[in-house]
């Protein structure tokens, strides 16, 4: 992979946004306003930007499905500072974003691939934070589970891919009653198991390892003041 250039990542994320900026205000992107701070959306979409670009070398038309999926279930839990209400805003923001930059902006061609990738990546990063240095508690655990992400994957999922879960779902369960699962194990399974309870079936995080190397910490920019 070329080498990063921080000139080609300072454009990029001028870039990300002034197109975050466009995007708030569109039917795709006026809904998160009721619920998230515009700040906390221009985070998450300049994060995934910078962190495609540093890590996988790729700028938004070259976004691929493996880059969505090595963003979101990878380099997000390693070099992204989140708080338990932001997480499971991170997928549904991203593919909304994704639908935008290709049907209004018309500047990529492929959000369909892009959104797959997400929500199969989606479980795997509430689940490495989960499982991270910061221990959440079983209501925090249970807030994530029940809230707007298992809500969005649920509406979105296809059920092709619900199938695929479910049958991921079982080998975790088989390795439980085993005993053989460990303990982050345990924790995606309580996560996952909560999340796609009210379905008939169950999913597991695809768990993807990182192409490149991000080279940079990315922190949560303060809230502008009211």
């Amino acid at each position: 992979m070329k080498e990063p250039s921080q000139q080609t990542l300072q454009r990029l994320l001028a870039e990300a946004d002034d197109n975050c900026a466009k995007f708030l205000k569109s039917p795709l992107g006026v809904p998160f306003t009721k619920t998230v701070h515009p700040d906390d959306v221009n985070f998450i979409i300049e994060t995934f930007t910078g962190t495609a670009y540093m890590g996988d070398g790729r700028t938004p038309k070259r976004w691929t499905a493996e880059t969505a999926g090595n963003v979101i279930a990878s380099y997000f839990p390693q070099f992204m500072e989140f708080d338990v209400n932001l997480i499971g805003q991170v997928v549904p923001i991203l593919v909304n974003y994704f639908s935008f930059l290709e049907h209004d902006l018309h500047y990529i061609k492929n959000s369909a691939a892009l959104t797959k990738a997400a929500f199969t990546a989606n479980c795997g990063l509430v689940a490495a934070y989960a499982a991270g240095p910061a221990e959440l508690s079983d209501d925090e655990m249970d807030s994530l589970a029940h809230g707007e992400l298992g809500e969005e994957f649920l509406n979105r999922v296809s059920p092709e891919e619900l199938e695929q879960m479910k049958q991921a779902y079982t080998v975790l369960l088989q390795e439980q009653q085993q005993g053989t699962l460990d303990d982050e194990g345990e924790k995606m399974l309580k996560i996952i198991d909560s999340v796609l309870s009210r379905e008939d079936g169950k999913t597991s995080p695809q768990q993807q390892k990182p192409a490149g190397h991000p080279q940079m910490k990315l922190h949560k920019k303060p809230k502008k003041s009211e």
